[in-house]
């Protein structure tokens, strides 16, 4: 529960942030970040729309598919971040913070980049692109910046026929500069090992097996001060589970020791989804 707050809080401060970027730095100038709040921008452009509600309205159906891929708890505060998106993007005022175009792109870019980059670290996202990005990124091992680039090459060509070459030259930059933001904050090593020495194996190894379709490894062990025999239990998971999975092991055996390392490669029969 306490980690949960505190996720929230996390979330809620660098949504704001999120909020800040679009409406002081790029919407102002009509650059767009690219994903659903690029989409968005385009959509104002000619329906004069608040630009959060119309964020709001295309996650909808990717909640659905993020809840199956990623999980409960990354969707529900992913689902509280796009709606304090929505709503802070209503309250924020959309004024320029600096009349420089590409100086705004750039520091946008950054800005915005930083903070999704957080909130996916945290446990969240801002929905749109995000979660594609990340159920590709569990899939194909990728970079989530990377990918998030890449998907974003389709709003750059809608954008120049919107808002002209000129503008689509600096939401190439705000873009880039999002993409690198992420992947400076989000770890690009998906894949956790665990390792938990426990004397209730039974009991956990059968709630873990119930949280996720992993694989769970057990060996036999004995600690060297008590001689009192023991169980190794060992696991590779993502880190989209991660949370979940610390969660459970605390519920099953507290006193239970874990071991969590990243796993640079996974070679075998590792189910990605």
């Amino acid at each position: 529960m306490k980690q949960t707050v505190v996720q929230t809080i996390a979330v809620t401060f660098f949504t704001l942030i999120m909020g800040y970027a679009l409406n002081t730095f790029l919407i102002p100038h009509k650059v767009l970040t690219g994903g659903i709040a690029g989409v968005a921008i385009i959509i104002n452009n000619y329906l004069q729309f608040n630009t959060g509600w119309i964020i709001l309205a295309i996650n909808l159906p990717l909640f659905v598919i993020g809840y199956i891929h990623l999980g409960k708890k990354f969707m529900f505060l992913t689902v509280y971040s796009v709606i304090l998106l929505s709503v802070s993007m209503k309250l924020i005022p959309i004024h320029a913070f600096s009349e420089d175009i590409l100086l705004s792109s750039v520091f946008g870019g950054v800005l915005f980049g930083l903070s999704v980059g957080a909130n996916i670290r945290v446990g969240a996202s801002a929905g749109g692109v995000d979660i594609i990005s990340l159920i590709l990124a569990k899939k194909k091992d990728m970079s989530v910046g990377f990918i998030i680039t890449c998907l974003n090459f389709a709003i750059v060509f809608v954008s120049a026929l919107v808002f002209g070459v000129d503008k689509t030259l600096y939401t190439l930059f705000a873009i880039f500069a999002s993409g690198r933001a992420v992947d400076a904050v989000h770890t690009n090593h998906t894949k956790l090992t665990i390792t938990i020495v426990t004397d209730k194996w039974s009991e956990l190894s059968e709630a873990l097996l119930k949280l996720h379709p992993r694989g769970i490894t057990m060996t036999d062990a004995e600690g060297v001060y008590s001689h009192h025999p023991k169980k190794v239990l060992t696991t590779v998971i993502t880190k989209y589970e991660l949370a979940e999975t610390k969660e459970t092991i605390k519920k099953n055996d507290p006193g239970a020791f874990v071991h969590i390392t990243k796993a640079i490669e996974v070679m075998g029969k590792f189910r990605r989804d």
